[in-house]
């Protein structure tokens, strides 16, 4: 939980890595885990190192769970009358994490690529939500209406 050597477990991923912008130095991903976790006030993570990786575990506290809850019917009150039932669930995945992507957003619903752009299409000229930022590193925002 505090400064260390870094030793990646495969060197030449790790620089591709470093090469693309996604790693900005080595040795430094735990202690921005942590300082993260403490600005935020959330518990810090649990750590479960195991041979071949390592998992942890984060903790959300309980108010951001209910105020997630409170957002979701906003928005599932707001747009009820405007949209169908498969866009009304696209709204309700995107109110839990603006930063889906339509890769994700796919698999999450089961089905293509292709309808879920279509749905989204659909839901942006009505004006219902809108993309801010660009497709890498942009979220979805739900305008109240």
């Amino acid at each position: 939980m505090q400064k260390h050597a870094s030793n990646p477990y495969n060197p030449n991923i790790a620089h591709v890595f470093y090469l693309a912008g996604f790693i900005e130095s080595w040795g430094r991903g735990i202690e921005k885990i942590c300082s993260a976790c403490k600005n935020d006030g959330v518990p810090q993570p649990v750590y479960t190192i195991n041979p071949g990786d390592i998992m942890i575990e984060f903790t959300a506290p309980e108010d951001r769970v209910i105020r997630s809850a409170r957002v979701t019917e906003r928005v599932t009150e707001k747009v009820t009358e405007k949209v169908t039932d498969n866009e009304r669930t696209l709204l309700l995945l995107l109110s839990e994490d603006p930063g889906y992507t339509m890769p994700q957003l796919s698999e999450k619903m089961g089905i293509s690529r292709k309808t879920i752009a279509q749905r989204m299409k659909q839901l942006k000229k009505k004006g219902i939500i809108e993309r801010i930022g660009s497709d890498r590193k942009g979220y979805w925002k739900i305008n109240n209406q």
